[in-house]
């Protein structure tokens, strides 16, 4: 769904729904202002990545920290979407990372004061991507992820490690192409509503899929706005 589109959706639909931030923009502004919301394309320099969350009432976005290679961030339409207030990524140019391994691969976005922000995530744009730092990735728990290449697929946990863990495909469909990193990585849980956000998506590992665990991503951004 092409920027445009999505937001005469927000609009008409979703101006009132939780997870809505700001006032929709007139005809004149609605043109070119970007949507920004977990799951959508963004752009940096000649990366091509994947947002994994989105905060809006802090206006700030999140994704994998290897996606950095500009600070300015947009829409696949070329539409600003924000700027990058903090990068950090520990495994640059490191050929194996070891179960031992501490891992730190995310990135902070400020978003645009133009841009729409909503924590509904793609595919659906339905559910709400719910952060809670207190629940933790588990070996065996079923999680899917969202990448703008490959879309929804599920797994499970396969390894919980030292800021990363790994999944498996399990009984699902789980699987990954370039530019899914830093999508978010979920689990559905029977007594609470919305989508439990766990990790943002690394990439490959070995014959699994790995991605850094979110609890220790916001704790170490909780500061900034």
């Amino acid at each position: 769904m092409k920027a445009a589109s999505l937001i005469g959706f927000f609009t008409v639909a979703m101006s009132v729904a939780a997870g809505w931030s700001g006032i929709p923009p007139g005809p004149a502004a609605a043109a070119t202002a970007a949507v920004a919301y977990p799951g959508m394309t963004i752009i940096q320099g000649e990366s091509v990545c994947t947002l994994g969350y989105v905060d809006p009432a802090r206006r700030i976005g999140y994704s994998a920290g290897h996606c950095n290679t500009d600070a300015v961030v947009r829409d696949k339409a070329g539409d600003l979407v924000g700027e990058v207030i903090s990068a950090r990524h520990n495994r640059a140019g490191q050929a194996y990372t070891a179960p031992t391994d501490r891992v730190i691969d995310h990135q902070v976005i400020r978003l645009s004061p133009a841009v729409m922000a909503t924590d509904r995530a793609a595919p659906s744009l339905v559910r709400r991507l719910v952060s809670d730092p207190s629940v933790l990735p588990q070996p065996g728990m079923q999680v899917c992820h969202v990448g703008v290449t490959t879309g929804l697929s599920c797994g499970e946990i396969a390894h919980v490690y030292n800021g990363w863990f790994t999944m498996a495909v399990g009984g699902g469909d789980l699987t990954s192409a370039d530019g899914d990193s830093g999508g978010p990585v979920y689990t559905r849980l029977p007594d609470r509503s919305g989508l439990i956000l766990l990790g943002l998506f690394r990439g490959r590992h070995g014959n699994h899929l790995a991605a850094v665990t979110w609890a220790d991503v916001e704790a170490s951004s909780r500061h900034m706005t």
